[in-house]
């Protein structure tokens, strides 16, 4: 053995690579893999479906509304602890002259693939008041349908009742929510709102035509999820008939979440959208 080989062999010796450095790139890489899980498993269908049911304890073949946010929830405290580690790695590095600098860069490069997501939802939102049911009315919201069909096809989920304590914070967040003027009659913009949901793609779970047996308003329930996580969304819709128009009012409560992230004020958004296109175009 050269005397150079002898002077390389007693620094790697000396310098070891950081745990704490392996260990957070390692961190990194399953959070990254708990990710891609969590998008799978949201958007699961057939056998794969079958097996995430079975992992989360379904008598059926359906899985957990929740499960993708739970493999998320997941990603995102794997990847903190993978920054905790590295942050823990380069105290080491700098301290004790350990090698592993490489492997913190790595850690950093593979944790900003997941990060960015979660914190691009906050901002596009605005920091959005923790609500997660959001009404065109706040005064009086329209109430779900939560008969046993309604509830089996939410998958057993029954929208809770509007909190009033809710209320300042709802209006203070969305100040410029409200009802859907349309000038049609209540027959025609039942029908209106009806092809509205269709073209949104929102499954329509329950509909009352307006002026049946003891429900002179029309009220249509229906469900949505979120684009990635594909977390449920309840929707409940109200026609009631004013003086030369007939006046929609929305509701949307998220399931799980405390806080929607604006998605309930989008999808209100997306219907008036529809609607005022139509009303235009009659």
């Amino acid at each position: 053995m050269t005397g150079m080989d002898c002077a390389l062999r007693r620094l790697e010796i000396a310098e070891p690579v950081s745990r704490l450095a392996m260990l957070s790139t390692r961190f990194a890489k399953i959070s990254l893999g708990l990710a891609g899980l969590a998008l799978v498993a949201a958007h699961a269908h057939g056998a794969l479906a079958r097996f995430f049911a079975v992992l989360t304890l379904r008598p059926n073949s359906v899985p957990d509304p929740g499960v993708g946010l739970f493999f998320f929830l997941a990603a995102v405290a794997v990847a903190g602890a993978a920054l905790v580690l590295a942050l823990g790695a380069a105290a080491s590095i700098w301290i004790k002259g350990r090698r592993g600098v490489g492997r913190i860069i790595a850690t950093l490069a593979l944790v900003s693939l997941l990060l960015p997501y979660p914190a691009w939802l906050f901002y596009s939102a605005g920091f959005p008041a923790w609500i997660s049911d959001i009404s065109t009315d706040a005064d009086d919201p329209p109430a779900f349908v939560n008969t046993p069909a309604v509830v089996a096809a939410r998958d057993g989920w029954a929208p809770a009742p509007f909190s009033d304590a809710r209320k300042p914070a709802l209006l203070a967040a969305y100040p410029d929510l409200d009802s859907i003027e349309l000038g049609l009659g209540m027959e025609e913009a039942f029908g209106a709102v009806h092809e509205a949901l269709l073209g949104l793609n929102w499954k329509i779970l329950d509909e009352s035509r307006p002026g049946g047996p003891g429900r002179p308003d029309g009220h249509i329930e229906a469900l949505t999820f979120s684009p990635a996580l594909h977390l449920p969304v309840a929707i409940a819709i109200r026609l009631r008939a004013g003086e030369d128009e007939t006046i929609v009012d929305m509701r949307a409560q998220t399931r799980y979440l405390p806080n929607d992230l604006g998605a309930g004020a989008k999808l209100i958004g997306k219907l008036n959208d529809a609607l005022t296109e139509d009303d235009d175009s009659n």
